[in-house]
């Protein structure tokens, strides 16, 4: 890491994961300022969903390093500089910092919407219940659902659960927000709704990683777009030129595909 690291929010060098015989990333290297939304683009299994889920550690990278400002994800420093692996303990306060929302909504079914935001406070960051609720009510206000906080995922709507899904992971406070593909579970009527909240934490000054075939929403919102293509960057650029001036084939061929 150098000098230059301190305005990173994420930094990620030489990532590569295989499944068996499948390499899915072949050396990925990116970095996020903070602050920074950034939207990852790609067709079905070039590595998206992949690469999100190695920079919070759900998926443990076959070599590289993911580092959130500048402390490296799945590792903890010696004194000496040296790097041993965390403990599921030290990965978890890890794993805090990063807000992950998942293309299905992973909510408990008997838990109410309120309950299901204020659940992550009470068991991760040990707040007394109350505190949790009366800052779950607010998230939840944040993402239009005041008026749903008593209601079980089974009695809403996808758009709802992926927004309370959202409520869930603001109530957090994290450093970096992760998005996986978040609208693609949900009825076509509903993607708008998701869509209109990210656009709301895009404006706030949120670091923000959206993996998306939304295109309409990568063009207007993201600072910077990146396209994946069988496990490698392809092309990187800020959104205007992005879209507007693609130099490579396969992103050319990628977008008159995506936007006829």
């Amino acid at each position: 890491m150098t000098n230059d690291a301190a305005n990173l929010a994420i930094q990620i060098e030489n990532l590569h994961k295989s499944f068996g015989s499948l390499e899915v990333l072949k050396g990925i290297d990116l970095s996020v300022t903070k602050g920074e939304v950034i939207c990852i683009l790609g067709t079905s299994g070039s590595g998206k969903s992949t690469l999100l889920r190695c920079i919070n550690r759900l998926l443990v990278p076959d070599s590289g390093m993911v580092y959130i400002h500048g402390e490296p994800v799945g590792y903890v420093k010696g004194p000496d500089g040296s790097l041993r692996p965390a403990n599921q303990s030290m990965l978890a306060t890890q794993r805090s910092k990063i807000g992950y929302v998942f293309q299905q909504f992973n909510l408990w079914p008997h838990k109410t919407a309120l309950d299901n935001v204020a659940e992550a406070l009470v068991v991760v960051k040990k707040m007394k219940r109350d505190k949790a609720r009366k800052i779950a009510l607010q998230r939840l206000n944040e993402v239009g659902l005041e008026e749903w906080n008593d209601e079980y995922p089974s009695t809403l709507s996808g758009g709802q659960q992926q927004r309370v899904a959202i409520a869930r992971m603001l109530a957090m406070e994290p450093d970096v927000m992760l998005f996986d593909e978040p609208t693609s579970a949900l009825d076509p009527e509903r993607v708008g709704e998701v869509i209109d909240v990210m656009k709301d934490l895009a404006t706030r000054g949120n670091t923000m990683v959206i993996a998306t075939h939304e295109m309409n929403f990568a063009k207007e919102t993201a600072d910077r777009a990146v396209f994946i293509d069988d496990g490698v960057i392809v092309e990187q650029a800020p959104a205007v030129e992005f879209f507007n001036e693609p130099k490579t084939e396969r992103l050319q061929a990628f977008l008159k595909r995506m936007l006829s």
